[in-house]
């Protein structure tokens, strides 16, 4: 694929159907996959997709991804009442679902892109259908993450 042909949307969905499993959804779908949605969070011509496929989701994701995911899942069912399993939240946190929504200024080519769940395999390709001058932002639950991963259940000082 040759660097103008990476940035048109076409060609970006057929990559995610083909290779990434994913299904585009409407965005009535999407907006009831999850209470806390809405359409503030969606901008230019959006294209919507999700990955719901855990197995393969399973298969993108690094060593490092999957003990953190497994970090959550303990965390979740260990401290939180009525976890609702089927909740967006859940799912993208856990390694169940990926939401990528695909934004075009001009209907044509991709402009920008959003992707909620984990997976930095599939974040890094994505990525580079924009160039180096993409932002990436950091989820409040990997900072839990990480937090959890330096616990200590004596303090720092003790092994």
């Amino acid at each position: 694929m040759d660097i103008e042909s990476k940035c048109k949307i076409k060609d970006i969905s057929k990559c995610l159907v083909d290779e990434f499993k994913a299904h585009e959804i409407s965005i009535e779908e999407f907006l009831n996959l999850g209470s806390n949605i809405s359409t503030i969070e969606l901008g230019n011509n959006p294209i919507i997709y999700k990955i719901d496929d855990s197995d393969f989701i399973q298969s993108l994701l690094s060593e490092d991804e999957k003990s953190e995911i497994n970090i959550t899942i303990e965390h979740l069912n260990k401290n939180i009442e009525g976890v609702d399993y089927s909740s967006y939240e859940y799912k993208i946190s856990t390694g169940k679902l990926i939401v990528i929504i695909l934004e075009s200024i001009d209907g044509y080519t991709l402009s920008s892109f959003r992707m909620d769940g984990v997976g930095e395999f599939l974040f890094n390709c994505l990525s580079k259908f924009i160039g180096d001058d993409i932002e990436k932002t950091e989820n409040p639950l990997d900072e839990v993450i990480e937090e959890l991963n330096q616990f200590r259940p004596y303090g720092k000082f003790f092994k």
